[in-house]
């Protein structure tokens, strides 16, 4: 972007939110259910939606993969379906945040917003503004699908209700075991058959022998020593699978028997520091973990460096030739460590939130909720999932399989059809179609997580909503309470300062504001439990 447009772009921004902070904007309508100024040309059941085709306007994130929003298959199909029109606004996804925060700031908003990234926050300043309409009234009677989705499973409706009792966003609802524990730590087959080890580590202690075998045995058995015994990309992606052997979910907040509690400042985890400590003085632990991008781990991987490794499945590091060769390579499940003999695993919230809202600026909102509720059906969440790069392999549908033009990608090709690759749209990725696809002879990942982690698998808190003064306060107390955190949790791991300076370290994240902090957290969880 150029330099004088970046800085322009801010200097709007920030005067427009200066202006919109001064004002309440518009009222929100209390009953949930605004109505549209146009609904003789809305048909409330059957299709079309609108009898006449309705042009509407739709902001969302466009990632580098995809192609024109306009020439996907998705929206294509279900304009046809529906009469209704979509003009595009799609800002690259590495500037987006900075375009939606000026449509708001400036009042230029789309009708819709699709893949849209908005923040709990967004939700609560924006609803409560006026700027997002609620949306619970429009979901009963319009949104026939997504309603029973909601009966079906409560979590949901708790999860996506702010604090002033409103719903103003649809989110992705995913039902794929596979996703609940989606960051998995995997080992080199080829390397563990050739040091003859046919077990995997159970415990933490058992991982360190492992890895101490990786760097000093020649495992690629090139004569050089190259072996990078553990890698990952950033330091987050270890946590996510080491930190629960420790008997934590997480680095931020946990809810623990009913109570939070903040878990950087734990026992545990600095047991957990201790460790990472230990791998990365005795040289187990990749050098470049801190700021490596995943294609740097995988050439890593592709060079054969690599022992263990975290990510979704082994032949996105390693070079494997056929889909089969993958089961050669063991997932490792839940460790035990010498301050935790519970195996646990940390589980993802399959209920991603903020990925559609209607704005005020829609005169058919009622049309545009018939619209989006296609996605959470059956043959809606599909064509949004997949756009038609599927095919069923039988009459009797039980089995279907990933189709793309021959020579092509099948995710670059699926990204052409629908902006789910690299995003997150209002759908539903269902349990009972995912376990029709054809896998072939490779691994069936879903049955794998289901067996080998999910059993242990705990989500550290719930997605709560804060108020508007509560989010204030944590913008402040939390931001300088995780700089402070990251930029330790590096200086302990690399011993750049002493684990013996721990006391010191937690007497000041007290001071920072711990304990406020914590109670605007217990509060929020709370109420969550208390909703229905």
């Amino acid at each position: 972007m150029n330099k004088w447009l970046k800085s322009g772009l801010v200097s709007m921004i920030g005067s427009a939110l200066l202006v919109t902070g001064c004002s309440s904007g518009k009222s929100a309508n209390p009953s949930g259910a605004p109505a549209g100024a146009n609904m003789d040309n809305v048909n409330a059941t059957g299709y079309p939606i609108v009898k006449d085709t309705v042009t509407l306007t739709m902001m969302g994130a466009k990632a580098a993969i995809h192609g024109p929003w306009e020439d996907m298959v998705l929206f294509k199909k279900m304009e046809e379906k529906t009469n209704i029109h979509f003009e595009f606004d799609t800002p690259p996804q590495a500037n987006y945040q900075e375009a939606k925060n000026l449509a708001f700031a400036s009042r230029q908003l789309p009708d819709v917003f699709f893949n849209a990234q908005l923040t709990p926050d967004d939700e609560v300043t924006y609803g409560s503004q006026g700027y997002l309409i609620p949306l619970e009234g429009l979901i009963e009677k319009y949104a026939p699908h997504f309603n029973k989705l909601m009966t079906d499973n409560p979590e949901i409706k708790k999860s996506i209700t702010t604090v002033d009792g409103h719903i103003y966003a649809l989110p992705l609802i995913i039902d794929q075991p596979r996703a609940y524990v989606p960051n998995r730590m995997w080992l080199n087959g080829d390397w563990l058959k050739h040091l003859g080890v046919s077990g995997e580590p159970a415990t933490t202690d058992e991982l360190y022998d492992l890895l101490v075998r990786f760097k000093n045995e020649d495992p690629n058995g090139n004569g050089q020593p190259d072996e990078i015994p553990l890698s990952g990309v950033k330091l987050d992606s270890l946590q996510s699978v080491l930190l629960p052997a420790f008997g934590l979910l997480g680095r931020e907040v946990e809810v623990n028997d009913g109570k939070v509690r903040f878990n950087p400042v734990q026992s545990e985890y600095k047991a957990y520091l201790e460790y990472l400590n230990k791998l990365f003085s005795d040289k187990l632990l990749d050098n470049e973990l801190f700021v490596q991008t995943s294609q740097q781990m995988s050439a890593k991987g592709n060079a054969n460096q690599l022992g263990a490794f975290v990510t979704s499945s082994p032949d996105l590091v390693l070079k494997v030739d056929k889909p089969e060769d993958n089961l050669k390579h063991p997932m490792l499940g839940p460790l035990t460590s010498p301050v935790n003999p519970e195996k646990l695993a940390q589980k993802a919230s399959n209920i991603r939130r903020g990925t559609f809202a209607i704005t005020s600026e829609n005169k058919y909102p009622e049309a545009t909720m018939r619209w989006v509720d296609i996605l959470y059906s059956d043959e809606g969440s599909r064509l949004g999932y997949l756009g038609d790069s599927y095919e069923w392999l039988d009459d009797a549908k039980t089995k279907w399989k990933f189709v793309s033009p021959e020579g092509t990608n099948p995710e670059e090709y699926r990204a052409k059809l629908t902006p789910d690759v690299g995003g997150q749209l209002p759908l539903i990725k269902e349990r009972v179609f995912d376990s029709k696809r054809d896998n072939g002879k490779a691994p069936d990942y879903n049955k794998m997580v289901d067996d080998k982690l999910n059993p242990y698998a705990r989500q550290e808190y719930p997605d709560v909503y804060f108020s508007n003064d509560e989010q204030k306060r944590l913008n402040i107390i939390k931001t300088d309470i995780k700089t402070y955190v990251d930029q330790m949790e590096a200086k302990f791991v690399v011993g750049q300062e002493p684990i013996s300076k721990w006391d010191e370290y937690v007497k000041t994240i007290d001071k920072m504001g711990l304990t406020e902090m914590l109670q605007i957290y217990q509060d929020a969880y709370d109420r969550w439990n208390q909703s229905k």
